[in-house]
């Protein structure tokens, strides 16, 4: 009994101290107060990395505002952007710049933006008078630091006289290093993204730059991005090379004529175009005179495009007994397999692959 009190005398005990222990830890503020002054040991980290982590520590309103008119050239930007840029894109997937009205949507994303891309050479020229329109915007064409590269655009015309059998000399013979092509007598093509390595040695590095003019602070980041991008399209190149070396068939018609540079890079030949403009439908003597050059090239294969009409393909394709796959020159998010720049190239080289093989 005795040690019955003892023990109930304990538990009062201890029962007391708890009690006043849950008051005292209430009744704590300086001691929590002083808690809450403690850094964040995530922003402590951020910070002792500084620079390689820039891109965690932009605030969304500080990040380099561009636009860009067609998704290949807006994918570029992100990749060489990072998370420092907001991209947004005027064409819309399934959509042709060559057609393409832009909506008062639109023009509001150029007003709002730092720096507006543009290809240029009559493909895209509508963002002009968008920026334009809205004031203090940079403005920058891709055709413009291009002038070493660019091709001409020479269409076969029916009122040329002309052999089936000719060669097309557009240059594929050529050296990587020489770009003077002796084709600038008339307007250019500019269709230049569809040659990776254009996209490598002047695209990619002039979008750097004028990233690095806007956000200076962000160098780094954007000159880190630049060079792991330009590795994973020297990769893509040589995979796109050593595929097409080993094709049968080196020549093709194309739904309109985007694929010159394309051609040129690794020695194919676009033989003739079903639209010569796009958007303009080909005439009945124009389609007879396609049938005639596709039975002398040996050509099975017509290529449309997603963003084109392609029955007057399917009507040659079948003059021919062969067949339409879709070569697509834009891609888009939410597109099955051309939701970046090199998805998309990859795409084609499957399609190509596939027709001439």
């Amino acid at each position: 009994m005795k040690m019955k009190r003892s023990l109930d005398a304990l538990l009062k005990i201890v029962i007391v101290i708890c009690f006043f222990s849950v008051l005292l830890l209430n009744g704590c503020s300086p001691a929590t107060s002083e808690q809450s002054e403690q850094p964040d040991s995530t922003q402590i980290q951020i910070e002792e990395q500084g620079k390689q982590d820039i891109e965690a520590t932009v605030p969304e309103e500080e990040k380099v505002k561009v636009v860009a008119t067609i998704f290949p050239l807006a994918d570029i930007v992100d990749q060489v952007g990072g998370e420092l840029v907001e991209v947004n894109v005027l064409l819309g997937s399934g959509a042709s710049p060559h057609t393409f009205e832009p909506t008062v949507e639109q023009a509001r994303f150029v007003t709002d933006a730092d720096l507006v891309f543009f290809i240029g050479g009559g493909l895209d020229d509508w963002a002009v008078r968008l920026a334009e329109a809205a004031g203090n915007v940079g403005l920058v064409a891709m055709m413009d630091a291009s002038e070493d590269w660019v091709l001409d655009y020479d269409p076969i015309h029916l009122d040329e006289e002309h052999d089936h059998d000719h060669d097309h000399d557009h240059g594929h013979e050529h050296d990587d290093d020489d770009h003077d092509h002796d084709h600038h007598h008339g307007p250019h093509d500019p269709h230049i993204w569809l040659d990776p390595m254009i996209v490598k040695d002047v695209i990619a590095p002039l979008i750097a730059g004028q990233l690095q003019e806007v956000y200076p602070q962000g160098s780094e980041v954007f000159q880190e991005n630049l060079a792991r991008f330009q590795d994973e399209l020297d990769l893509l190149n040589r995979e796109i090379a050593e595929a097409v070396g080993s094709f049968q068939q080196k020549r093709f018609i194309s739904y309109h004529s985007a694929w010159n540079y394309f051609a040129w890079r690794y020695g194919l030949e676009e033989v003739a175009a079903v639209e010569e403009f796009p958007g303009k439908e080909p005439s009945a003597k124009w389609m007879a005179e396609l049938v005639k050059l596709a039975a002398a090239n040996n050509i099975q294969v017509i290529f449309a495009e997603p963003q084109l009409g392609g029955n007057a393909a399917q009507v040659i394709a079948e003059e021919i007994g062969g067949e339409v796959l879709l070569l697509d020159p834009l891609g888009g998010k939410g597109v099955r397999e051309r939701e970046s720049y090199v998805e998309l190239m990859r795409y084609n080289l499957k399609i190509l692959t596939e027709a001439m093989r």
